[in-house]
């Protein structure tokens, strides 16, 4: 490891269980890696706003680590991250960024790892959580990644995207029940925002999933011997 990279590992205090960087791999995609990591900062901070120096800072390390690895300059990057991370250890979007060029360049394990060390001093990291279950989706990890995702739901209720990534995430691990009561949840958020072609598309779906679910769909069977548990959802759902 060349010094300064490992002088700014040793020094990121916190993260430094989780962040790791493995130059046995180095061929990256940069072009398509820089468009990915450019969505995950947010426009810089400005002092009027309220934000703290450290985090004004951190934003625009973690967006010179973008260029960076954009022209495929990975080590560099690596320590616009850790830095940023240095600064300010509550600042998500480093986690995010650094945890993708991992990813990027070959290494879920330490990508696993910087996600988790956000999860530890990020305050609902929802996007965390995603950036997690997303890893270990790939990982053929699918209940793992559904306690993310429904980790990511509790802080993004109302985000129709997290709440098709559970759904589908559900139905990878034969949970069709739960599945469809999460995509009709999609339905009626859709629904509420005026997104009618989203609402569309999630009865479809929905309509699909009740006929796999089918006596076991708590709505489809209603509350009629059922069982008090299963009224009680029958009741809850037909509300939805």
């Amino acid at each position: 490891m060349a010094p300064a990279l490992r002088t700014a590992v040793d020094d990121a205090g916190p993260v430094r269980p989780g962040i790791v960087y493995n130059r046995r791999v180095t061929k990256l995609w940069p072009v398509t890696l820089v468009v990915v990591l450019s969505a995950l900062v947010p426009c810089p901070a400005r002092a009027d706003d309220g934000v703290s120096w450290a985090t004004t800072q951190a934003v625009e390390l973690t967006r010179q680590g973008h260029e960076h690895a954009g022209r495929g300059e990975t080590e560099t990057a690596i320590r616009r991250y850790l830095d940023a991370i240095k600064l300010d250890p509550t600042y998500g979007a480093a986690y995010l960024s650094l945890g993708a060029l991992q990813e990027a360049a070959g290494d879920p394990r330490e990508a696993e790892k910087t996600y988790s060390t956000g999860l530890d001093h990020v305050t609902g990291f929802g996007e965390g959580h995603r950036a997690r279950a997303r890893l270990r989706i790939r990982q053929q990890r699918g209940s793992e990644a559904v306690a993310d995702l429904e980790a990511a739901v509790g802080y993004q209720a109302g985000d129709v995207g997290v709440l098709r990534e559970l759904a589908s995430a559900y139905v990878g691990i034969g949970a069709l029940p739960a599945a469809l009561g999460v995509m009709r949840r999609v339905v009626s958020a859709s629904e509420a925002a005026g997104e009618a072609k989203n609402a569309a598309e999630a009865k479809v779906s929905a309509r699909a999933l009740s006929l796999l679910v089918g006596a076991v769909d708590p709505v489809a069977a209603g509350g009629v011997g059922r069982g008090a548990v299963r009224s009680a959802l029958a009741t809850t759902m037909r509300r939805r």
